[in-house]
């Protein structure tokens, strides 16, 4: 019994021996020396792939000469010939044998830190340098390794629709902004309404250069830089409906499908409010895939919106939590059954917008504008916005009246005269709409961008006109 216990010490000692001697080689780094290779002696970036790696920088461990000292690494990249009086510096640690840049942070670091040209290769040299944590012993330094890159034009990270095609016409500031497609760099989508008209793309709000424009080839994109390039050809939509783009702006290319429409085509609001029943709501004079609820629901509490008029096993377009109150940009899910989720408001005049494509909702108290005034040659002062028409006020704030003489010509309508022409506006429906004498609906427009649709007065004469601000609807009849 006392021998076999001799034994099991005997190899336990031998075990534990092993690995301290392990650890000790692990520590000691021999005699090797300190030596940097690159991945690739010549590559040229690639847009179409930004998080793909495109380089890696390797080291060797170095010597710490048998010291069993720990070794921190420092990396360096330069221009050739530049002597690493420069460029970068980083600090890589301890254990550290290697450095990866992906093709876009590649990029982005060759134009802001080394001065690079799009198109053009740059020849740079990586060393590395071991110092070890023990006194007496200098800092090592690899040979350098030189490598070429080719960098590329950046790519924007946003686009915009612009142009008399698109919800939101030709204003830069409130263009309509596409979305990133996941999984799919440099490729952004959108889908909703476009009119016949001609459009574009830029790159940055308020800023109408650079675009994106009609390349030479069908399918293709060109992009114009600055105002001094001649060519801007848009695209050009010839049948209104529901569309959905696709640009790659790696290579150049993009799609635009005519589609069949949203899911829905009608909705019905139901709550407290209305007492349960099934209200209308109305589509979008501009894009199908909003509807629009505008009223006065003073009796506050819940509310849903249906999808199958007096039905309450379809399907309901309601709140992630139960009970949300108003809002905008709120999240909205579609479906029947139970948790029975529901909006509750505290009551009051609202104008609520459901958009089914973003799958959102605004809950906003109405607020009317104080005066509304008559604009277009058609008018006692035409064009001049400064001295536009008033209409004239009621006990009802929604609700103004005016009653005069129109002459043969164009009208809409100004909600706070803005002299720049963007303030709030009521338009109609279609272009050139004439008059029915009968309630129709406006669109509302603020700032005073996209289309420009205006009512065409083609018989000069005595009119009497309503305007309702909350519905939206105004009737303008002849006397």
């Amino acid at each position: 019994m006392k021998r076999n216990s001799y034994l099991f010490f005997l190899l336990m000692a031998a075990v534990l021996f092993t690995r301290c001697d392990d650890n000790l080689m692990e520590l000691n780094k021999g005699d090797n020396p300190l030596e940097i290779a690159v991945s690739a002696p010549q590559l040229q970036l690639d847009a179409a792939n930004p998080e793909a790696e495109a380089l890696k920088l390797t080291w060797s461990s170095g010597t710490n000469r048998g010291t069993n000292a720990a070794i921190s690494y420092t990396l360096q990249i330069d221009r050739a010939g530049n002597h690493f009086a420069g460029g970068l510096t980083l600090e890589m640690g301890r254990e550290a044998y290697e450095k990866s840049f992906l093709n876009e942070e590649l990029n982005n670091l060759l134009l802001a830190e080394f001065d690079a040209t799009p198109g053009e290769a740059v020849t740079l040299e990586a060393r590395v340098t071991a110092t070890v944590s023990a006194e007496g012993i200098e800092p090592a330094t690899s040979e350098p390794v030189a490598f070429v890159i080719t960098p590329y034009k950046p790519i924007t990270a946003t686009l915009y629709l612009i142009g008399d095609a698109t919800p939101n016409g030709w204003n830069a500031d409130n263009a309509t902004e596409l979305r990133k497609v996941p999984n799919k760099p440099r490729t952004f989508s959108w889908t909703g309404s476009l009119t016949t008209g001609n459009f574009k793309f830029i790159t940055t709000l308020g800023q109408f250069v650079p675009s994106y424009n009609k390349g030479t080839a069908e399918g293709t994109l060109y992009l114009r830089e600055s105002f001094d390039d001649p060519y801007d050809e848009p695209f050009t939509i010839t049948e209104p409906g529901t569309y959905t783009i696709t640009a790659n702006l790696a290579t150049l290319t993009v799609t635009i499908a005519k589609g069949e429409g949203p899911a829905y085509t009608a909705l019905w609001f139901v709550g407290n409010p209305t007492g349960w029943n099934f209200v209308p709501m109305q589509v979008d004079l501009l894009d199908p895939y909003l509807f629009h609820y505008n009223g006065d629901l003073s009796a506050g509490g819940e509310f849903k919106i249906g999808t199958q008029q007096g039905s309450w096993d379809a399907p309901f377009f309601r709140p992630l939590v139960n009970g949300t109150t108003e809002g905008k940009g709120l999240e909205v899910e579609v479906w029947a059954g139970d948790p029975d989720n529901k909006w509750n408001i505290t009551g009051g005049v609202y104008k609520i917008t459901l958009d089914t494509r973003e799958m959102k909702i605004d809950i906003v108290p109405f607020t009317p504008y104080p005066m509304v005034y008559l604009v277009g040659d058609a008018t006692p002062n035409g064009w001049d916005i400064g001295n536009a028409t008033p209409m004239e006020s009621t006990d009802n704030p929604n609700i103004f009246t005016w009653s005069g003489n129109l002459k043969g010509g164009e009208l809409k309508f100004t909600l706070d005269k803005q002299s720049d022409w963007n303030g709030a506006w009521f338009i109609a429906s279609e272009p050139d709409k004439h008059p029915s004498g009968q309630p129709e609906p406006m669109i509302f427009h603020y700032p005073g961008s996209g289309v420009d649709y205006k009512w065409k007065i083609t018989e000069a004469g005595g009119y009497t006109i309503l305007l309702d601000q909350l519905k939206e609807t105004v009737t303008i009849q002849k006397q």
